[in-house]
């Protein structure tokens, strides 16, 4: 795939955040859509960001925003905007689910091997997947429950606003 990483900078050579995604309403500079797949409007092709992502299966995210975006910086940018963090937080999740299921299935082909892997046996039959980590308690999880409260009344603010007018 031929990304044309030049239509990624605004007139004043900034890299673009809301404007690089259909959903957002810039049709005319959009680039990608959040969809979970490629996607044809008004016959023109946008690759899904969203299936790059998760494709690419890079934790770090520094080899995806250097292949599909003009690079770390632009990252960030798109990360720091509040309508595609909500996006990227939900493919960030999606991508660990897929990476652990992968593992766990890698354990058991290897529990299931003739050789049969003691410990990958001893895993699954113990539900290590499940079972919280052995030593102190994790911190405590306020101040993320207050993040997703802000998260959520701000997404709801906009409504409530026009609703009472």
């Amino acid at each position: 795939m031929d990304i044309d990483k030049s239509k990624f900078k605004d007139e004043g050579g900034r890299p673009i955040t809301q404007s690089l995604f259909l959903e957002i309403g810039y049709t005319s500079n959009a680039y990608y859509t959040f969809k979970d797949e490629d996607y044809k409007y008004k016959g023109k092709a946008y690759p899904s960001l969203k299936r790059l992502y998760l494709a690419h299966e890079d934790v770090t995210e520094y080899d995806f925003a250097c292949t599909y975006l003009l690079g770390w910086k632009h990252w960030q940018r798109l990360c720091g905007n509040k309508q595609v963090r909500k996006e990227i937080d939900e493919w960030r999740f999606e991508l660990e689910l897929k990476l652990r299921s992968a593992g766990l299935k890698a354990i058991i082909d290897s529990a299931l091997d003739e050789d049969g892997g003691f410990q990958a046996q001893k895993y699954l039959a113990d539900k290590g997947w499940d079972k919280a980590g052995v030593g102190r308690p994790k911190k405590d999880t306020s101040v993320q429950d207050k993040r997703q409260e802000e998260l959520l009344a701000d997404d709801f603010s906009a409504d409530i606003i026009r609703l009472s007018k």
